[in-house]
């Protein structure tokens, strides 16, 4: 995944849970999980899940890293409730946008999903052992009454299917509507895209960029359409098209460095935009599930305290999460995930690494002090010190303080982490 996330994100982002007093009475307030296992459909432990998302539209889970295992199980039994009890129909990973829907559609006309996702959703998803209930969840769901939908929201293009075939899919809906389009600024655009998307050292000339962006420009008027209900394969909607043009604006207005301040903002705010269009153009009315990691669910990192460049880094990020709840309000719900202890693949470099020991005083030491093995814990009903400064983690179970109800809605906890399995 992008270098500049890599180094940024992972590196400032490790922010785990410090308390500051009371921290024995934290775990009055959370709620015990049996089970994160997605055989165990016996739900009635996950009522309280219920009861803490109420009426909300949209429910984020998140995650401390893309490499542990036992939090893809446990968002895969919690996605199963959610889905057969609770009625959600949208399942919507941090993979890219036209990848994932050229999955949805080849899988509806019978591919394998299984077959369909490597190489197209992202890596650590597609190929770690612990997706495939989910994988197989979702093959199951298509042969009924209430099939799952997937979809992508993600707005850099690294997958296969965004390499190989987007402009082509592209392009033959441009030759439908207005094949006028098609002509040498056009041209330029798709070779500036597609030898972005194949490698991020990829930086075109000055005088080529700027007739990049006017040709985007025009793509951008040409496919702007508020009115249109979307209905069956997007690709035939100018909408979709917007919001992939969109986000190669984005994505080559960070690779090429063209961003001030923290160019995450940049990612991050697009793919909430992927997201609101998915949610009231795609999908109105019905209820969805993001798959993202903590940071990206994250409603604010601006008054995490860090040190040096890293505070910077908290006071200036944005995250995707904070656009959704300014858009959607209460509706959305961020349930983040965090441990104790066991091990995670790091998924740059792929090695095994221990879960650090939680911070005294901690969230995740309050709760490791009880016998739970999973617990929630409901932010919106915080109370006491819970609602006050604490330590906590939002990526690799590194420690940095916030007041975590501004942060996150809702914590899930996995005593034990344990790494994919590729």
């Amino acid at each position: 995944m992008k270098k500049l996330f890599i180094s940024i994100f992972l590196l400032s982002m490790h922010i785990c849970t410090h308390a500051q007093s009371g921290n024995a009475d934290l775990a009055k307030q959370a709620t015990a999980i049996k089970s994160i296992d997605p055989a165990d459909h016996d739900y009635t432990d996950l009522s309280a899940l219920q009861k803490a998302i109420g009426d909300s539209r949209i429910v984020m889970l998140g995650e401390q890293t893309h490499g542990e295992g036992s939090t893809f199980l446990a968002k895969t039994r919690v996605i199963q409730y959610l889905h057969d009890q609770l009625g959600f129909e949208v399942l919507a990973f941090e993979s890219g946008l036209y990848d994932v829907t050229k999955i949805w559609n080849n899988i509806q006309q019978g591919a394998s999903f299984k077959a369909e996702v490597p190489g197209s959703l992202f890596y650590m998803y597609s190929t770690s052992q612990q997706m495939y209930p989910l994988f197989d969840y979702i093959q199951a769901q298509l042969k009924g009454a209430n099939p799952l939908v997937i979809a992508g929201f993600e707005s850099q293009h690294s997958g296969n299917k965004a390499k190989k075939e987007m402009f082509q899919d592209f392009e033959s809906f441009l030759q439908q509507q207005s094949p006028q389009t098609l002509d040498s600024n056009w041209q330029l655009f798709r070779r500036l895209s597609e030898s972005t998307f194949a490698s991020r050292e990829f930086h075109p000339s000055a005088t080529e960029q700027a007739a990049f962006f006017q040709e985007l420009q025009k793509l951008k008027q040409l496919l702007q359409d508020k009115t249109t209900p979307v209905k069956g394969n997007f690709l035939q909607h100018k909408s979709f098209w917007y919001q992939v043009v969109s986000s190669i604006e984005s994505q080559t207005k960070r690779y090429w460095q063209l961003v001030e301040g923290n160019e995450i903002n940049v990612r991050d705010k697009q793919m909430a935009e992927n997201i609101i269009w998915l949610a009231e153009r795609a999908y109105p009315g019905k209820k969805i599930i993001i798959w993202a990691h903590n940071g990206h669910i994250a409603n604010s990192t601006g008054k995490m305290d860090g040190n040096g460049p890293l505070q910077q880094f908290y006071n200036t990020f944005i995250p995707m999460g904070n656009t959704l709840r300014t858009r959607f309000g209460k509706n959305v719900y961020a349930l983040g995930f965090s441990g104790a202890e066991g091990k995670y693949m790091d998924y740059v470099s792929m090695k095994i690494m221990e879960v650090p020991a939680p911070t005294p005083n901690s969230i995740e030491a309050a709760l490791a002090a009880k016998p739970f093995q999973n617990a929630l814990l409901d932010y919106r009903k915080a109370k006491g010190p819970l609602a006050s400064l604490q330590t906590g983690c939002i990526g690799d179970f590194m420690p940095g303080q916030a007041i975590w109800p501004n942060v996150f809605d809702g914590l899930f906890y996995i005593r034990k982490s344990t790494p994919v399995d590729r």
